[in-house]
């Protein structure tokens, strides 16, 4: 159940609307941030555009 709520909480809000490409990026930061992995994440992301 953890996947749909995951998913629901942001992409299912009132008003809002996705592009295909938008909500996978969205879904992608929504898992790393549900798996405990921010910072991590980040960290990495830093060192890659630096």
């Amino acid at each position: 159940s953890a996947h749909r709520y995951v998913v629901q909480q942001r992409l299912k809000r009132p008003g809002a609307w996705w592009t295909p490409d938008n909500a996978e990026a969205m879904l992608a930061l929504r898992l790393v941030r549900a798996n405990g992995q921010w910072s991590a994440y980040w960290s990495s992301h830093l060192k890659q555009v630096a």
